[in-house]
């Protein structure tokens, strides 16, 4: 009985294959559709294939990734290697490297030469970590491609220290204006910095100073004493010792020890240069600051790097 069993099921699967070949999608999914549900690997993964391209029934890549998955996890080559694709590009389930790279990966050590170059292209395009990367860092980049600002802002911070991945200063600027444009303080400081030393980007002032005043009214002290020192030297703004005084006294507030010298010696400079208008203007703009944060901004800690 199990013999002509298997025998049924390898006439009903070259029935498919047949049809299948003449372009007739409906009779070759018939076939392989009670095949795919009893267990066949070769039909899960044909079934599956056909969900993804729309043949025979209407396209569905959520379909095609469960069919996929069936196949792939009793060892199906093929399906291991479309799973990977579809995780690598988002098609039917979230983008996700990490699956992306495991899937192509098990295909890759079974001989699929096009996984393999696939896995090398992740590599290429930064998705992966280095050799002597951390898996971490690979959970790490998959949750900044869904979106996540604090991964994003925290990838850049690996990308600007080489933790976990090669350093490359353009990658941490990359990932920091992601992490920045959501609101994430810390990531607009670095940012801002970034800009004005010309670290991975252009030296840009006028940059700089949007990025330092967002962090800045966010309450980043590091971001409030950098920009004082814009306000003093009138890089990328107008000179105005009004606005020095003001973000060198509020900085001055946060930082400690060495650092609250250096924000308070800033300011008093300033302060022996202002009229008696000029300074209580000064000291009302500083009694009225309130950090004001940004919706989407995520309690991170800031690296003064």
């Amino acid at each position: 009985m199990i013999l002509l069993t298997a025998a049924a099921a390898h006439a009903a699967f070259e029935d498919g294959r047949r049809a299948y070949e003449r372009a007739d999608y409906t009779t070759a999914y018939r076939e392989w559709r009670p095949l795919a549900e009893g267990g066949d690997a070769a039909a899960q993964f044909l079934v599956g294939f056909m969900h993804e391209r729309g043949q025979g029934v209407p396209p569905d890549p959520a379909e095609a990734v469960a069919w996929y998955r069936r196949a792939a996890l009793q060892g199906d080559v093929h399906a291991q290697f479309r799973l990977g694709f579809l995780y690598a590009y988002g098609r039917g389930v979230d983008r996700d490297d990490l699956q992306a790279a495991d899937w192509y990966g098990r295909a890759a050590a079974r001989g699929n030469r096009a996984a393999q170059a696939a896995l090398d292209e992740l590599r290429s395009e930064g998705r992966l970590p280095t050799p002597g990367g951390s898996r971490d860092t690979l959970l790490l980049r998959s949750a900044a491609d869904r979106g996540g600002a604090t991964a994003q802002y925290q990838l850049g911070v690996r990308y600007a220290t080489g933790e976990g991945v090669a350093q490359d200063a353009e990658q941490a600027v990359y990932w920091y204006r992601l992490a920045a444009e959501q609101g994430i303080a810390p990531a607009q400081y670095q940012l801002g910095l970034r800009y004005a030393n010309g670290d991975g980007v252009s030296r840009d002032y006028a940059e700089a100073v949007k990025w330092y005043r967002r962090a800045a009214e966010q309450g980043v002290a590091f971001a409030q004493f950098n920009l004082g020192v814009r306000y003093v030297n009138g890089q990328g703004v107008a000179r105005d010792p009004v606005q020095a005084y003001q973000w060198f006294s509020v900085a001055a507030r946060s930082l400690l020890g060495k650092e609250a010298d250096t924000a308070r010696q800033a300011r008093d400079s300033v302060k022996a240069q202002l009229s008696p208008e000029q300074l209580a203007r000064g000291e009302e703009l500083v009694r009225s600051w309130r950090a004001k944060p940004e919706a989407t901004s995520a309690p991170v800690a800031t690296p003064r790097r």
